[in-house]
């Protein structure tokens, strides 16, 4: 049996809220062709219909601080 390699994408996004909290949310597999643009209407969608609260103080959406794309490549090896 051969060495299995299996690789993932997620994306991170950091969200900073009103009262100094931040948050991130981890999508799987997110499309490989993801824009500033698209970014940029997710966050105006957001701050527009607050659908995130920050988790210490409740406090409002400002806006997304960083977002990044990691990809992570596992090996399973074979001894046999």
């Amino acid at each position: 049996m051969a060495d299995i390699i299996t690789t993932s994408y997620n994306l991170k996004i950091e969200s900073l809220f009103v009262d100094g909290d931040t948050r991130t949310q981890t999508l799987k597999n997110p499309r490989a062709d993801i824009t500033t643009a698209d970014i940029q209407n997710l966050e105006s969608f957001m701050r527009a219909n607050n659908i995130i609260k920050g988790d210490k103080y409740g406090g409002t959406f400002g806006r997304i601080q960083t977002v990044k794309r990691v990809s992570e490549t596992r090996t399973k090896l074979d001894f046999s």
